[in-house]
């Protein structure tokens, strides 16, 4: 037998398996797709939303009372750039309207004293509550004065988390005092090298 006979002889049995592999496969293949399950598209008027991706609405419950901040003298150890103390108590949290704290200063106090002496029972501190203004950390601990000069922990140093979708704001509530002063220690902020306000409120019934 020649070689050439050879060669032809195992290309038709190569060739011969093959037609017969493809035939099993198709036939099973068809076998596997026989059974089709037909699921009915749910009625839809409007656009869905997927439920994980809806964020939820944040409505701000503000203290019972008046805001007296604006009503005090505004003051701070110090200040970055244009940011003074005054903007923390001006009634707006947008733009540029807040405080910030000398860079790398801390502790940053910011305060406000009153002519006469205040009963108060919340503090609302606040920053623009635009997504721009992403989230951050700040410790503080507040302090109060009976006398307009020295000063007493009123509220013991915490961090505190400042996040837009929740207004981006922080809310003190405590027992009824008098006092001529309130100030607000900053010792850290993960947002900025100092502290920042953009409105500093105080609380009376």
């Amino acid at each position: 037998m020649t070689k050439k006979r050879i060669v032809i002889i195992i290309l038709s049995v190569v060739l011969v398996g093959t037609i017969g592999y493809g035939i099993t496969q198709g036939k099973g293949s068809k076998k596997l797709h026989a059974e089709i399950t037909k699921i009915e598209a749910p009625e839809q008027t409007e656009s869905e939303e997927n439920p994980a991706f809806i964020k939820e609405e944040y409505a701000s419950v503000l203290p019972e009372g008046t805001n007296i901040a604006p009503e005090g003298k505004v003051d701070a150890n110090g200040f970055n750039q244009t940011f003074t103390p005054r903007k923390a108590v001006d009634g707006m949290t947008d733009g540029a309207s807040y405080w910030e704290g000398s860079a790398d200063s801390y502790p940053n106090e910011l305060l406000v004293k009153f002519k006469e002496e205040r009963n108060i029972h919340a503090i609302r501190v606040a920053l623009n509550p635009a997504s721009v203004w992403g989230k951050r950390t700040q410790s503080f601990y507040v302090t109060v004065s009976y006398d307009g000069e020295s000063y007493e922990t009123l509220v013991e140093e915490k961090a505190y988390d400042f996040d837009p979708d929740r207004g981006n704001e922080v809310i003190i509530e405590f027992d009824d005092i008098d006092v001529r002063a309130v100030a607000l220690n900053f010792t850290a902020n993960t947002g900025a090298t100092g502290g920042q306000v953009a409105e500093f409120e105080i609380y009376s019934r």
